[in-house]
């Protein structure tokens, strides 16, 4: 018996200065791997703002064209030019504008005729309708823009809740009753 006890004495042992001679070993991957992570998420960090400063630079490179001729058609003498010819340049400047931006993904909200949704939309008042059924937008006060599939600004608007009621129709339902 005590033979047998001086033996398991003796693999224990080797089993724990086994261990201890892996241990530095595990430590030194682990502090190897947990520094190549820190690293890997400040790189990643760092190319995200590079994208985010690039996609900037380009839009901001495409509204300056915007800008420079809005300066052109301020500075140009408009003497004996018509106002419709005036009014003409500057919608072309703001198709241009509009360009730009749907470029980069903006989309302007068709509101009018279509059922109110509260995620793209904010009512503003309730008012009846002969040509839209109840919960139907009738008139868009201000637009709204997607950019992508997501809503960058609520279509402020006037919705339906229905044909007028008069008192003749009142009194043809409560007739019916």
């Amino acid at each position: 018996m005590a033979a047998e006890a001086t033996e398991s004495d003796e693999s224990t042992e080797s089993t724990q200065s086994t261990s201890d001679a892996e241990t530095p070993d595990w430590q030194d991957r682990y502090l190897r791997l947990a520094a190549e992570f820190d690293n890997f998420r400040k790189r990643s960090a760092r190319e995200f703002g590079d994208v985010v400063r690039n996609a900037e630079r380009e839009l901001i490179s495409d509204l300056t064209e915007v800008l420079d001729n809005l300066d052109r058609a301020l500075k140009a003498d408009h003497k004996g030019e018509s106002v419709d010819d005036f009014a003409r340049g500057f919608d072309l400047i703001r198709e241009q504008f509009r360009s730009v931006l749907e470029k980069r993904g903006l989309k302007r909200m068709e509101t009018v005729g279509e059922p109110f949704n509260p995620e793209a939309h904010d009512a503003l008042m309730r008012m009846p309708s002969d040509e839209h059924e109840e919960g139907r937008i009738v008139q868009e006060v201000s637009p709204g823009y997607y950019l992508g599939e997501r809503v960058l600004k609520h279509a402020k608007v006037i919705v339906s809740q229905g044909p007028v009621q008069t008192e003749d129709t009142n009194d043809e339902e409560t007739n019916e009753s």
